[in-house]
């Protein structure tokens, strides 16, 4: 493979703020596959790890293991506390508020890993609404959920994977409740006939109502009106229908998209500002094969560790004369519970399209438990083992990183 054989200094700085599954992956595995010529520091808002894929548990009251973000990052990576209020590319300055009082990180490059969010609710009255796309919202419906009495009416907006697993949880752990979900279109619409089908017997085996084919138009304390003219009694409402970026990303002058993600080309870099690289929800991404990459647990951790590669390989002089190589990421299922005791994995095409394959039962349960559970312990693996994360495409840029330092 042909080189640019141009040195990086070892004093290299890159910034990565956040740190979850995407954000975390990509701090440990550039530490470790750099060399040594790069300073990678992490500011992320809370010193524990927020499992995302588990807060609907925490919502229900269950306990959920918050691992410190420190010793999962382990030594080679810098870790600061407190968030990033303002962000300037062009002059690679990060003003960071934390427990210790304002200060000002300087850096080479950053990588944009904060995540996504559904608040603000996007229609009138959404103020009574809960979420339980953070931890601190989480913790709030988790109060309100209990405070319900038997009898009461809880209604979830949104079809999604979130909505589906919200609502299984809720409704598995308080069956004294009237539990209803809300989506613009089928509940099942995504999944293949049989991942269907299993997930429609779960919902109803739980006693969900489905209220499907109408949009939420305003929520008041006690109901949702939807745009046909119905109402749906709602004592408590969660909002899982449709995610959104912080603004960060946007007040820092770089192009978005209408939800506030990082425009980037296939090889994570802003479309805007080369020097930005944005992963997980935080970037809206080209996909090489046609249309862009979907906010998803799937695709953060290979977002990250790809990340990592591309700027790991600028540091060892060993980009590819091309330019670095997209991501190319091939699914292979999404897997997704419905309540504690019913699960599927939903077999899927390299384009994330639902097949007619799928495996519910026992065995999809295991496999969400060892997913949810597995997401610390991946980011412990990159940290131990670089470059041991491999994904279906993965090659072309662990190519490039292996490639000798020309010069």
């Amino acid at each position: 493979m042909s080189t640019h054989t141009t040195r990086t200094t070892p004093s290299t700085h890159v910034l990565v703020v956040g740190a979850g599954f995407a954000g975390g992956m990509a701090a440990v595995r550039l530490a470790g596959r750099s060399r040594g010529r790069v300073h990678v520091t992490v500011v992320n808002p809370r010193p524990t790890f927020v499992n995302r894929l588990r807060l609907h548990q925490v919502a229900t009251g269950q306990h959920v293991p918050a691992p410190d973000v420190r010793r999962m990052l382990g030594t080679d990576v810098t870790f600061v506390e407190g968030w990033v209020t303002d962000l300037d590319p062009d002059a690679g300055r990060a003003t960071v508020s934390g427990p210790d009082g304002v200060r000002t990180l300087g850096f080479d490059r950053v990588v944009l890993a904060t995540g996504s969010t559904t608040e603000p609710v996007p229609v009138p009255g959404g103020e009574h609404a809960h979420g339980v796309a953070d931890l601190a919202a989480a913790q709030r419906l988790r109060s309100a959920f209990a405070d319900l009495p038997a009898g009461a009416d809880v209604a979830v907006v949104g079809g999604g994977f979130t909505g589906l697993e919200t609502v299984g949880e809720l409704a598995g752990s308080r069956p004294d409740l009237r539990v209803r979900l809300v989506t613009s279109g089928a509940a099942t619409g995504w999944f293949g006939p049989r991942a269907a089908a299993h997930v429609s017997a779960s919902l109803d085996g739980l006693g969900i109502e489905s209220v499907e084919g109408s949009r939420v138009r305003s929520v008041e304390p006690d109901r949702l009106l939807l745009d046909d003219g119905a109402e749906v009694p709602s004592d408590l409402t969660v909002w899982c229908g449709g995610f959104a970026a912080p603004p960060l990303a946007r007040e820092a002058g770089l192009a978005v998209d209408p939800a506030g993600a990082v425009l980037t080309d296939g090889a994570l870099q802003s479309v805007s500002h080369p020097q930005v690289m944005a992963v997980g929800d935080a970037g809206h991404t080209v996909a090489p094969h046609g249309g862009w990459y979907s906010m998803s647990c799937q695709f953060a951790f290979p977002s990250g560790a790809h990340a990592a590669d591309v700027l790991a390989a600028e540091a060892l002089g060993a980009v590819p004369d091309g330019g670095p190589a997209p991501l190319d990421l091939g699914f292979q299922g999404r897997c997704v519970s419905i309540g504690g005791r019913a699960a599927v994995l939903q077999v899927t095409d390299r384009d994330d399209v639902a097949t007619d394959r799928a495996v519910t039962g026992r065995a999809a349960v295991v496999a969400k438990r060892f997913q949810v559970r597995g997401v610390v312990a991946a980011i412990g693996v990159a940290r131990r083992v670089p470059g041991a994360i491999r994904w279906p495409g993965s090659d072309r840029a662990a190519a490039a990183v292996a490639a000798p330092v020309a010069g």
